[in-house]
Formats: structure tokens, C-alpha cells, sequence
């Protein structure tokens, strides 16, 4: 055996690694104790070194702007006044992107999001022409009957087979068939029963039997029509096409139908011939024997009662009431019975009445009882005799033959039959005792113990109450799992637990439009049953599953509501929908059970493992989560007083994320929001939708033409009549409004009449449902409102008392509006601009548009230009303006403010700025741009007055304006830097060298707000070594306009995420741009001067990754991708699976190896400063 040998080869390899690991800690232990003696020593070398990288080491020189040239307001070092915590997410706000969520999708949904992004492409693709069913036209084969009918081509819809209009028409069959039945042996038997459309007598009877007659010649011939429209199942999928059901039904039961009806026409032709008619060779066929005869073959349709049977069958066991089962047996054995009865009662007396008849034979039965001349109640009875009392029969001649063989006849079949029935009686109750049995068997064994462990008799009692609970919501009886098919099984599941998640917005969705999708998420549910008293899950514990409360009484608490309760009873409620789609969050408020209760669950592994089976089903959730994500994260807590209120907002959450999802809204087409329909000008008044319409036919033409048009806009026309009497236009608003000294809520009412796109019902912020985004456009308008009134108490009346907007602030926004020079029309451009921006972020909007103008300063340009009727507020603007604010528009989508702000672009980017503003008006249009940005920056945060402009966002947002009014005079890498040093001085730091001015940048990077997290960011900047201090400098002072630069977007919030992350840190963040940066310089083009790289991808990962090590080595297993003229780090899959990873022995191995050799670099770095090599390459 060689297992000795092998445990000590296993042995000695731990030995050896033990030994390993003890040499690497000594050494470990000697570099610390090296590298904290030589700290002071290597610091001013590598600050000496740091400084001969550059040719200006004792004054900033060019780099700055003089003092005199540019005046820029500043209060002081004394008074530290940085962004506060409003301002972190500007730039995210402002682009309109979801990258500040603090949740990001889990590794189940990144995984299938990546798998499915080739079927995104080809869904884009198949979207823009055939729509969503046509992509599913492989599977609406498959799909649930309701849809296949949507599908139907024919005027004659295609009936389900088990609908209720199929189930009440098959009824109704039944109900004739059984009269059939009842009276067609009659008529044979006693001749004075004649069923005919037409008949002789005029009695009660007669009429009774008329109208059955007439009806049993409608119906039937419509019952074929309605078998030719009727589907039909096929190996468990419902087949709706017409050729295959013609096909089916004339293989089936055509043929036997045309025959009885046929037979039911020619017998009533036929009764209808008079006796004394001349004889031809119908004749016979007219005698009333034949008749008779004819019409009691339509008994045979007896025969496909038994389908009819099996439907009513299952009917009633899908009831699941034990007694409606016993019921429907007992009844249908009972009709069976008296049936056979019936019929054999007739055929006896028939048999009578023919013996009786011929004057030669022996005596019939008839003649013995002595009842031939009887009433027919007496004889019907005695034959019912014969038939029920086959033991004991009446005495019968000896010679009639043909009786006695009849009565040897019908004891065998009443035998058979009766007893047959009997049996199947006797069966059911077997079989329902069986389950009872099974039922008490478990009660009494739990009885039993519970009396064993000598349980307290309360305690008992709750045990048993709950155990015969749980019994009756879960049925004991299983079945043979091989019977039934996977597909069936979840149509099973849907039919059991589709109302359940029926109640969810995705879900209901998916049901309509991924049928088996949703069958598979139905039959994945996991059914949980509580007690009274029991917790479903508790506040601050993880949530894991998404719980559906379906039976029973909760209730609802939360330690913030202390004081509050909610209760409600039997309703299907989602809870923890977000634990479906991120990695960890916690639940909010805790779920007891007052009653003993039934509750759902689903989990985010078996949901994404439903979801990994349809690729066009996972990117429709995908883009549903990442949207409820960000919902979700940013959904204020303020506005919640009670628990419920929680509740009700991951409900809107859901809603609205699905209302705007791109597959629901091609599915669910909203009228009210398509472009090519939406007309807001029927809010105006008449006059002014008169003109309106008529500036949206001129402006058909190009815009120089329009502007050598004499064009009168439809706001300048107030007065002019009494048509504008009682409505407040446009400019009425500039002209009368904004300069009077009418409060906040009655200056927000006008607004709200003159821009007719702010209407709180039908407006287009309405439209969208998005109030969030209404607030801000009329927070931006009234906050515009009140700088040009003079009114610094309507602008901050929203702004709490210690952090109000000081006296010399608010001067500053005076001066810089008065600096504008603002006109009635450039005022009414920038409210108007104000009011319709916002829309241009609505992707349900955005996506109508083509690819090219979806972003949001195209989109609104788009519009602008191609759907004037969606903004007919624009009619008001003069020619001049409307050229202002289609340039504005433009130049928007060069430069962001927000960026510039937090040092995230570079002097390029001010240049371009520049370059867009000359050839565009010059100084006209940027005192245009700088009168929106004052609107628009107030408005950030909503509010009847400025809620965002406080004494803290005012400092930055005042010191970015007044750099921007100087952008056409002075160059702008110096005019950039100017900014950056003013930044420095408000964090107590003053710039003496360009080293000096990166690491002010990085602060304004990492959003430092006080002279501590400046002093911290210097620490993770000193233990850098030398040359990736000089990488970083090189980068942070590139301007893109002598030396080529990197814009990293979203790298403030990487820095911010890695400064609250103890698993990444600053410095361990800025080693991996190192890194990064040198692989983005050696793919990018030579010749381009600027290259932006989306960091959104990575800054998610930051959030959620918990090992040092795996976040050290990500870029080896990331991608570097070009997208629209910008690289994308995209972190792949494999590093999300990693984001838990715990530190195993390879990983601290790996880890201690490369500290060790990273250390031993700071060593050498004085020495030996030549470029470090790179410990991870991207692939690309």
C-alpha cells in the first residue's frame, strides 16, 4: 500500500511550507524595521526627486493667473466651506447616471447579464423592426391560451378548450344529450311521445317537446361550427392553428356529427309528409314505426358525453373539497344507473307492446299484468319493475320465446351495470377513508409524543392547532412525479401560485410575456408555514429570499416607528424584492404572524437560475434591476412617518421601474408618451395654441431661414385681444411675474399656468411620472426668480438657519446675474430650458429617439427641433433666443461644470468649452450659459427656494462661475489651475510648485472637505513610492492641450468608496491607477490628445469587494473596451465572483509576496528610479 508513503510526502510539504511562510515573516519583520528607521531619511529624498521631475521647483510661474487680472470671491482660510454632502454626487446627478448607487447586482445577475450580452445586441436589432413577440415566435408555441388568442388572424377567435364559454356550451350538451337520453326511448316505446319541430297536437306536452326539438336543431349544427374554433391539447401544448384543429376534428368526431344531424333534419322532413300523400318510395320511411326508429339512433350521441365527463371530473377535484368529490361520485353513478334503468324500462315495454301486437303469438307480459290499456304512469312503472327486480320477475308465458330470452338479457346487463356502479362507489369511499386515515395516522402519532414528552397541556394545544392548520393548507397525498412533465408541472405551479406573484409588477409582466418563464418561477416557490407569534424575518438581519405573504394575519414594525403597527389580513405582499438582485442589504422592519400563517419565498439563486434558461428574460430583469436598484438606493427616508410608508415605496420602486423598462414599455404602449402623438399644446389657451401651431408650421423650414423671418412668437402677443383674457403666456410670466412680489406658492401657481409642461396632471414631467424631476426644474425657476427680484429670503427660505447662504454669497450671485445682462427673452429662454431639460433623462423617452440623439443634451435638441408640439412652451421664444438655446445645447455636451468642479476634466476640456462658445455668439452665449447655471445648480436639490445652494455648496459653485466668466479672455490652463489653487486655499494648503497643484486636484478628486482629509490624502500620497508619485503627477498635471490626458470619469467616487472601504484604501486604489493608466496610455491613439475612461464599472466593485488582495489584482481579470469614442473598465465576472473571497493561505502568500516586493521598491527608489514595471496587465 502506498498510503504511508504518501502521508509523509503530504507531511513533509507542510513542513516545507511552514518553513516558507516562517522565513517570509522574518523577512517581512527586518523590511518594517528597516523601512520605519529610513522614513525620515527616504521622505526628502523622494520629495527631492519628486521635484527634479519638473523644471520649476520654486514658483508656480505661468501656471497661474495674477491676482489683478482675475478677481475671484474669497472669504479666507479661517472659514473652511467645502462641498457638503449634497454636492458628493453632482456630477452623477448631472449626467443622468446611475452610478451612484450604493447597491450593485449581484454576482448571479452580473453573471447572466454577461452571458446574455450577445442576445442584447441581436434583441436591438429584432426590436427595431419585428417588435418583442416576434423575437418569442419560437416559443409562442408553448405559450398560455390568452396569449395564443392575441395571436388569432381569423374574425372567429380561437376558443380555449377549457374556457368558461367551452365549459357552459359543453354543459349545455351534456343537458340535451341527457334528455336525449330520457325521451328518445320513450318515443319508441309509447307512440303518443313524438318529438318533432312540427307537431299534431297542441297540448302542453306537445309544445314542450316542440321547443326541445327546435332547440336539438339549433344547437347541434352550431356545435360543429364551435368544434372547428376550438384548440385543443397536443403532447401538453395547446394547438390554436385552424388547419391542425379541422384536421383533428374531421379525424375525430365530424363525420358521426354530420350523420346524427343529418338524421335530425331528414326525420323532421320526413314526419312532415301527409298520409294521403301519393306513393313513391319514401313511403315506407314515412310510417311512424320508422320514425321512431330514425330519431332514436340520435341516443347514440351518449357517446361523447364521456369527455364531457372527464372535464367535469377534474372540474370538481380542482375544487380540493372531499365531499364535492364524494358528491359528484355518488351522483354520477346514481344518473348511470337510473339511465340503464330508464332505457331498459322502454325497451321492455316496447318488447311487450310488439308481442302483444301479433294475433298469433302467446300472451306478452303486458297482457298477463293485465295493464295493456293501462294509463301510461302505471305501465311506465311496471316495466321500471321488471327492470330494478330482475330476481323475483313477474310470471310470463312459457311459450314466449323472445321474452324469456329478453328478461335472461337484461338481468345480465342490470347486473353488470348496477353492480359496476356500486363498486365504483364503494371505491371512492375507500379512497377518501385512505386519505382521513393517513391524515388522524400523523395527528395521533404527534399526539402521542407530545404526551410522552409530558408537554403542557397549553403548549399541546397550540401544537395540534397548528398541525391540523398545516394539514389542511398542505395536502398529505403526493403523486408519482414520472406522470406528470416538467412543462406541465410548472403550468401546475402557475395555476396553484400565479396569483401570488401575480400581485408584483415584474412578475405580472413576465407572465404575460415569458409564460414559461414565469410557470418556472411559480414552481420554484417555496412554501413556508408560521405560527402565531412568529417572526417571518427581523429588522437588521441579512435578507437573503423575497417573502410573499398569502394566508393568515401580519404585522408590520420598525424601531424607527416604535409607536406605529400595521396589520393586514390574507394579502399577497412582496417583501425584500432587492435581496433578488443585490449581493447584501438587510431588511428594514420585521414581519410577525398573528394567526397561523402561509408565506412564499424566492431566492436569488433559484431565480437567477430560472432566468439563466432565457436570455431576452434576463435582460429585461437586468435593466429592470439596475433601475429598481437605483431607486431603491436613493429613495429618502425623510418622507417616511409610518411602516407602511416603507412598504409603499418599494412598491412605487417596483412600478415605476417597470413602467419605464424598455420591454415593458414596447409591450405597453402609453399613448399619453409616445413623441410622434404627444401634443401638450391643447393646455393652452385657444389663442395661444392658435399661434402656436402656426410658429410649428413655419418652423418646418431651416433655422437661417427662420431667422431672417420676421417671426412674432406667441408670448409677445399678450394683449392683443380678448382672446388672451384670464390666461397667463409665457412671457406674461417674465413680464409680470417674475419681476413682482408675489410669494413662492403664488409665483409656482403661475408658473405652473404659463409653461404648460410644468402642469402638475398632464404636464411632461407629470406624464412620465417623475415628481422628483418636476421639483427641481421649478425649484431652478423660482430659485432664478428670486436672484432677479433681489429676494435672498424667497431664495433661502428652504435652507436651515446654520448653514443658511451668507449676505456676501448672495451678493455674488447678484453680481454674477447682473454680470449676464439678462433680457425678458434670455430670461424666458433660460425658464423655458429649465422647465423641459429634465424630460431629456426619461429613458422611456430617450428611447423613441434614434440612436444618435439619446444622450441628454442631443435628445433635448432633438425634440426641440423635430416634436415642437411636446414643448409648444418654445413657440414663445424670439428667433435670437431660439438660436441661443439650440447653441447652448450643443455646447453642453462638450463640458460639464459638475466635472469641472471636483477636478474630474482637464484645461482640454475649458479650451473646448472656449472653442464652442466663439463661432456661437461669443460673450453673448456664455452669459447665457452661466444665467442657466445659475438656475440649474440652485435647483439640484428641489425646493420651493434653493435647497442645495447653501453656505457650503455656495463657496465651490460661486468659484467655478466666476473662473467660467473669464473662459473667453484668458487661457485655460492657466484659468484651470487659477481654480485649483483657490480650492487649495479653501483646504489651508497654498500651492507652491506644479506637484503641489496634482495633489490639489486629487483632493478635489476625493472630495476632500476639511484640512484633515487633505492631511490624510498627503498620507496615502507619501507611502506611494517615488515613481508612482511621478506617474500620478505626470497625469494629474496633463491638460490635454500640450501633453495628451487621461479623463477618468467617476473617479471622484472610486476615491470616495475606497476611503470608506477597508479593504481598498486611497493608496491601494492610486497603485491600481498606476497601473491602469499605463495601460490605457499603451492602448490609446498616439494622436488624440484626450482619452476618457469610464471608471463607473470599477467604482461599483470598489463598493462591494472585501479582499485586499482580489482588488490588488482585478485589472488582470478585467477588460479595457472602446465604447462611443471612451474605454470601459468593465471588472468581467470573474472578479465579481471574488468580491467575498475569504483570504485563504494561497491568497495571504500572494499578498505577503507582493507587499514584500512592493516594499522593497520603496527601498530602491532613490537609488534606482527608473521606471517600475507594471505587476498587472489589462487585457484588451
Amino acid at each position: 500500500m502506498g498510503s504511508p508513503g504518501l502521508a509523509q510526502g503530504l507531511q513533509h510539504l507542510e513542513t516545507e511550507l511552514e518553513d516558507a511562510f516562517s522565513r517570509i515573516q522574518n523577512h517581512l519583520k527586518l523590511l518594517r524595521e528597516d523601512f520605519g528607521s529610513d522614513t525620515l531619511a527616504t521622505k526628502p529624498d523622494s520629495r527631492s526627486h519628486h521635484q527634479d521631475a519638473f523644471e520649476k521647483v520654486d514658483a508656480l510661474g505661468d501656471w497661474l493667473l495674477k491676482d489683478d487680472v482675475m478677481s475671484i470671491p474669497y472669504e479666507g482660510p479661517g472659514t473652511l466651506s467645502e462641498l457638503s454632502a449634497d454636492a458628493l454626487h453632482l456630477s452623477s446627478e448631472m449626467l443622468g447616471t446611475s452610478a451612484n448607487s450604493h447597491m450593485r447586482l449581484n454576482s448571479h445577475l452580473m453573471e447572466l447579464s454577461m452571458r446574455a450580452a450577445e442576445s442584447v445586441h441581436v434583441l436591438k436589432k429584432s426590436r427595431n423592426s419585428t417588435g418583442i413577440y416576434a423575437v418569442n415566435a419560437a416559443s409562442s408555441y408553448a405559450s398560455g391560451p390568452s396569449t395564443e388568442l392575441e395571436r388569432c388572424e381569423s374574425i372567429l377567435h380561437v376558443i380555449p378548450p377549457n374556457s368558461r364559454f367551452r365549459l357552459v356550451w359543453d354543459l349545455s350538451g351534456v343537458l340535451l344529450i341527457m334528455l336525449d337520453a330520457f325521451l328518445l326511448p320513450m318515443t319508441m316505446a309509447w307512440s303518443e311521445w313524438e318529438i318533432t319541430p312540427m307537431p299534431t297536437s297542441n297540448s302542453a306536452s306537445s309544445r314542450v317537446l316542440q321547443m326541445f326539438a327546435i332547440l336539438s336543431l339549433i344547437f347541434w349544427p352550431c356545435d360543429i361550427i364551435v368544434n372547428f374554433n376550438t384548440a385543443f391539447y397536443v403532447r401538453g401544448f395547446i394547438e390554436t392553428r385552424r388547419r391542425e384543429i379541422a384536421k383533428r376534428y374531421a379525424q375525430t368526431w365530424l363525420g358521426f356529427d354530420i350523420c346524427v344531424v343529418l338524421l335530425d333534419f331528414a326525420a323532421g322532413f320526413l314526419g312532415q309528409a301527409t298520409d294521403d300523400a301519393p306513393a313513391d318510395f319514401l313511403q315506407p320511411l314515412r310510417s311512424a314505426r320508422y320514425l321512431r326508429i330514425l330519431r332514436t339512433i340520435r341516443i347514440l350521441r351518449i357517446l361523447k358525453a364521456g369527455k364531457i365527463n372527464v372535464l367535469l371530473e377534474n372540474l370538481v377535484i380542482s375544487m380540493g373539497r372531499q365531499w364535492m368529490i364524494l358528491a359528484f361520485t355518488v351522483g354520477k353513478m346514481l344518473i348511470a344507473i337510473g339511465a340503464v334503468a330508464h332505457i331498459l324500462a322502454c325497451v321492455w315495454f316496447a318488447l311487450g307492446d310488439i308481442v302483444s301486437s301479433s294475433d298469433t303469438g302467446p300472451p306478452s307480459w303486458l297482457q298477463l299484468a293485465r295493464i295493456e290499456d293501462a294509463s301510461f304512469q302505471i305501465q311506465y312503472v311496471h316495466s321500471l319493475t321488471w327492470i330494478l327486480l330482475p330476481p323475483a320477475p313477474a310470471p310470463l308465458d312459457p311459450l314466449s320465446g323472445i321474452e324469456q330470452m329478453a328478461v335472461l338479457t337484461l338481468f345480465v346487463i342490470t347486473v353488470l351495470v348496477i353492480g359496476s356502479a356500486l363498486s365504483i362507489l364503494t371505491g371512492t369511499l375507500n379512497e377518501i377513508r385512505q386519505v382521513n386515515s393517513e391524515r388522524s395516522r400523523k395527528r395521533r402519532e404527534l399526539r402521542i409524543f407530545l404526551q410522552n414528552q409530558k408537554v403542557p397541556t397549553e403548549l399541546l394545544m397550540r401544537v395540534m392547532s397548528y398541525a391540523d392548520y398545516k394539514m389542511t393548507r398542505h395536502s398529505p397525498v403526493g403523486y408519482d412525479s414520472s406522470l406528470i412533465s416538467p412543462m406541465l408541472e410548472a403550468e401546475l405551479a402557475t395555476s396553484q401560485f400565479g396569483s401570488v406573484l401575480n400581485t408584483h409588477p415584474l412578475f405580472s409582466f413576465v407572465s404575460s410575456s415569458y409564460p414559461s418563464v414565469f410557470a418556472e418561477c411559480c414552481r420554484t416557490l417555496n412554501k413556508h408555514f408560521f405560527c402565531e407569534g412568529e417572526a417571518v424575518f427581523s429588522e437588521g438581519s441579512l435578507a437573503e429570499k423575497m417573502y410573499v405573504s398569502n394566508h393568515g394575519t401580519f404585522k408590520l414594525t420598525a424601531e424607527v416607528f416604535a409607536h406605529d403597527q400595521v396589520f393586514f389580513e390574507d394579502d399577497c405582499q412582496c417583501f425584500a424584492e432587492i435581496s433578488l438582485y443585490v449581493e447584501a442589504v438587510m431588511h428594514g422592519y420585521t414581519l410577525h404572524t398573528q394567526s397561523f400563517s402561509e408565506v412564499f419565498s424566492l431566492t436569488a439563486s433559484d431565480f437567477a437560475r430560472i432566468l439563466a434558461a432565457s436570455p431576452l428574460c434576463t435582460t429585461m430583469v437586468v435593466e429592470y434591476a439596475n433601475d429598481y436598484i437605483v431607486r431603491f438606493s436613493s429613495a429618502s427616508a425623510t418622507s417616511q412617518v409610518c411602516v407602511w410608508d416603507i412598504i409603499e415605496q418599494e412598491q412605487s420602486c417596483a412600478k415605476a421601474a417597470c413602467a419605464c423598462n424598455s420591454f415593458y414599455l414596447e409591450v405597453n404602449v402609453d399613448s399619453r408618451l409616445v413623441l410622434d402623438t404627444l401634443d401638450l399644446s391643447d393646455l393652452q389657451s385657444p389663442a395661444v395654441k392658435s399661434i402656436t401651431m402656426g410658429h410649428v408650421l413655419s418652423g418646418q423650414q431651416d433655422l437661417d431661414d427662420s431667422q431672417n423671418r420676421d417671426f412674432q412668437p406667441a408670448a409677445q402677443l399678450r394683449g392683443a385681444g380678448d382672446d388672451f383674457a384670464g390666461f397667463l403666456a409665457p412671457m406674461d410670466f417674465v413680464t409680470s411675474v417674475v419681476y413682482s412680489t408675489e410669494s413662492a406658492e403664488e409665483t409656482l401657481a403661475s408658473l405652473r399656468e404659463a409653461f404648460v409642461e410644468l402642469d402638475p396632471d398632464s404636464g411632461l414631467h407629470a406624464r412620465f411620472s417623475d415628481s422628483k424631476e418636476q421639483e427641481r426644474a421649478e425649484s431652478a425657476i423660482l430659485s432664478l426668480v428670486a436672484i432677479v427680484r433681489d429676494d435672498y429670503n424667497m431664495y433661502t427660505a428652504v435652507q436651515p438657519p446654520e448653514s443658511r447662504l451668507t449676505n456676501i454669497q448672495w451678493q455674488n450671485l447678484r453680481d454674477l446675474f447682473e454680470w449676464t445682462e439678462a433680457t425678458d427673452q434670455k430670461l424666458l429662454a433660460v425658464i423655458f430650458l429649465l422647465a423641459v431639460k429634465g424630460v431629456s433623462k426619461y429613458r422611456s423617452l430617450t428611447r423613441q429617439l434614434p440612436v444618435g440623439h439619446q444622450r441628454p443634451e442631443k435628445a433635448m435638441k432633438y425634440i426641440l427641433e423635430s416634436f415642437p408640439l411636446a414643448v409648444p412652451s418654445s413657440a414663445s421664444l424670439g428667433s435670437n433666443v431660439q438660436h441661443l438655446v439650440r447653441n447652448l445645447l450643443k455646447m453642453l455636451g462638450t463640458f460639464n461644470f459638475a466635472q469641472m468642479l471636483q477636478g474630474e476634466n482637464v484645461p482640454a476640456n475649458l479650451r473646448d468649452l472656449k472653442e464652442a462658445i466663439q463661432p456661437r455668439g461669443g460673450e453673448e452665449l456664455l452669459k447665457f450659459y452661466i444665467l442657466y447655471l445659475l438656475g440649474f445648480m440652485s435647483g439640484l436639490a428641489g425646493g420651493q427656494g434653493s435647497c442645495f445652494m447653501t453656505r457650503r455648496n455656495a463657496k465651490t459653485t460661486i468659484l467655478g462661475l466666476a473662473m467660467l466668466k473669464h473662459v473667453l479672455e484668458q487661457d485655460p490652463a492657466p484659468l484651470y489651475w487659477t481654480y485649483i489653487h483657490h480650492r487649495g486655499l479653501e483646504l489651508s494648503r497654498r500651492a507652491e510648485q506644479p506637484s503641489d497643484l496634482a495633489l490639489l486636484r486629487l483632493a478635489c478628486n476625493c472630495r476632500a472637505q476639511t484640512a484633515d482629509d487633505l492631511a490624510r490624502l498627503q498620507d496615502a500620497w507619501d507611502h506611494l513610492t517615488a515613481q508612482e508619485q511621478v506617474e500620478l503627477t505626470k497625469h494629474f498635471l496633463a491638460d490635454g492641450i500640450t501633453t495628451p490626458a487621461i479623463v477618468c470619469e467617476f473617479l471622484p467616487l472610486c476615491l470616495e468608496r475606497a476611503r470608506s472601504n477597508p479593504f481598498v484604501t486611497v493608496r491601494t486604489l492610486l497603485q491600481v491607477l498606476v497601473e491602469l493608466l499605463q495601460a490605457v496610455r499603451s492602448a490609446a491613439p498616439k494622436d488624440h490628445k484626450i482619452v476618457t475612461v469610464d471608471l463607473a464599472d470599477l467604482a461599483a466593485f470598489i463598493l462591494m469587494v472585501q479582499n485586499s488582495y482580489v482588488f490588488q489584482t482585478c485589472l488582470a481579470r478585467a477588460t479595457l473596451s472602446l465604447r462611443e469614442e471612451r474605454f470601459c473598465v468593465d471588472v468581467s465576472q470573474e472578479n465579481w465572483r471574488r468580491v467575498t473571497e475569504p483570504p485563504s493561505d494561497i491568497v495571504l502568500l500572494a499578498g505577503s509576496v507582493r507587499e514584500l516586493v512592493y516594499k522593497s521598491r520603496q527601498r530602491e527608489d532613490t537609488n534606482n528610479p527608473t521606471q517600475q514595471q507594471v505587476l498587472v496587465q489589462c487585457h484588451f
